[in-house]
């Protein structure tokens, strides 16, 4: 894998999931709109990165704080209505909040908006490895439902956000260490890794899209 599977390959995969869902759209229940929804800013937001860093040459780390913020938003919304218990919504709400005041910190103080988000990209990863593993806790629990596993998508969404953000989140830990202080040819090939889980998280995703039901 070179700078083209990373630079062309990794952005254009997202197009099949948004596509799937599109084309299942009236059988998506609320919980996978959210999935959707998710698909619809990150194309978006990393359209506009890679208008702006490659076409305009510009600094477009901005836009990374911002889609790290909208992405803990988004995921919390989907595993709100995913798991449906009333009394735990505002704990979701509550986490939120705290995550965007994370977000202004950290720009304010820590790390600039110029620079890439690595402290809250790992928190970021954090929050949605356990909120996965929340999900399959629930799921190995019911013992009713563990025969129909393969039917569910959402058991195709949360093996998607588990590979794609426990692969990750080493790689976001270091990655300011790993952006100043490694060869080109090794930096390359971390970042092949990072692309390759965001293509299986895609791939897991149409899947999902695909076995919903109403």
């Amino acid at each position: 894998m070179n700078s083209n599977f990373i630079g062309v390959v990794v952005p254009i995969s997202i197009l099949l999931p948004l596509c799937m869902a599109i084309f299942r759209w009236r059988y998506l229940h609320a919980a996978a709109r959210y999935i959707f929804l998710y698909l619809l800013v990150s194309a978006a937001i990393n359209g506009i990165a890679i208008l702006v860093g490659k076409f305009l040459h510009r600094n477009n780390m901005p836009l990374v704080h911002i889609l790290t913020a909208a992405e803990v938003l988004i995921f919390l919304f989907y595993y709100k209505t995913l798991f449906g218990h009333a009394e735990k919504r505002k704990l979701y709400l509550v986490l939120g909040g705290l995550f965007i005041l994370f977000c202004g910190l950290n720009a304010l103080f820590f790390q600039s908006i110029y620079t890439y988000s690595s402290y809250t990209r790992s928190v970021e990863a954090l929050i949605c490895m356990l909120l996965a593993l929340n999900y399959f806790a629930r799921l190995a629990s019911d013992t009713e439902s563990s025969s129909r596993i393969i039917h569910k998508p959402d058991f195709y969404f949360n093996a998607g956000i588990f590979l794609y953000f426990s692969g990750a989140f080493m790689l976001f830990i270091f990655s300011n260490f790993i952006i100043t202080s490694i060869s080109r040819s090794n930096f390359y090939t971390i970042w092949n890794i990072h692309g390759a889980l965001v293509v299986l998280m895609y791939l897991l995703f149409s899947i999902g899209f695909i076995v919903c039901k109403k």
